[in-house]
């Protein structure tokens, strides 16, 4: 076991007890490993506990940013508060006046333009994604998100954001696979270097008078399976034992 896992086991350790159930535990080490990675529990499974936990383990200092609906932010505060008390949290567009260095900072999707110079000059410790198929499709609040994940535009640039990504949805596959390419390049796997490349392979790509068309679906085997590196989806009839462990 590396000098780095132990450090993590410790710091997991550290924690209340009694904040998982053990499909939990195998999610945060899952997240730890894979350090950029796509979390794809069906609702209700507690995804936002196993990336909340996973960070607080893998990066116990520097500042986290969580990007939510604004509808969850206060939700986020909530469980960042059960697995550490004492947190200090500034919720963007609810708190009234800027937190003084804080360890968490929530903004909703709809607040990245206006928060922009901010939190681009943050160096972050970690980012979570949640509901990360609001970024999909080409728009403003998709560009910010990948700017903050240190997503470069060339296609074989390298990531130069935050070691520790994590995306989650309830959602992860559509019956587009062009869905998947933003989510495949936050977490910087190879398949997504080129959209050309990817739609040609998974979308059934085909040029008409108007262009590239990309909205079809094929080698779809192939595409689950490349999923599978670096995505961790359970659906509720397969967790049978919802007993809380002490970690």
């Amino acid at each position: 076991m590396s000098v780095q896992s132990i450090a993590h086991l410790e710091n997991i350790a550290s924690l209340p007890t009694g904040l998982l159930y053990p499909h939990q535990a195998d999610g945060v080490a899952f997240l730890i490993s894979k350090k950029r990675a796509i979390l794809g529990d069906d609702m209700g499974l507690g995804k936002t506990r196993q990336a909340v936990v996973a960070l607080q383990a893998a990066v116990p200092e520097g500042v986290i940013l969580v990007v939510c609906p604004a509808s969850l932010k206060l939700n986020w505060k909530r469980e960042i508060l059960m697995v550490d008390p004492a947190a200090r949290i500034e919720v963007l567009g609810y708190d009234k006046e800027p937190s003084v260095n804080p360890r968490w900072i929530i903004v909703n999707y709809d607040l990245l333009s206006k928060q922009a110079e901010r939190l681009h000059d943050i160096p972050w410790a970690g980012v979570i994604l949640d509901e990360a198929h609001f970024i999909k499709n080409a728009s403003a609040r998709t560009t910010h998100c990948l700017k903050l994940l240190g997503v470069q535009d060339q296609a074989k640039a390298p990531l130069v954001g935050p070691n520790y990504v994590f995306l989650l949805t309830g959602t992860p596959m559509t019956s587009r696979p062009r869905d998947l390419f933003n989510l495949l390049r936050c977490v910087g796997h190879p398949a997504a270097r080129s959209f050309l490349s990817f739609a040609k392979r998974y979308c059934e790509a085909y040029r008409n008078d108007f262009g590239w068309v990309t909205t079809g679906a094929s080698n779809l085997d192939e595409l689950n399976l490349l999923m599978k590196e670096i995505m961790l989806r359970r659906k509720k009839d397969e967790v049978l034992d919802l007993s809380l462990i002490h970690i």
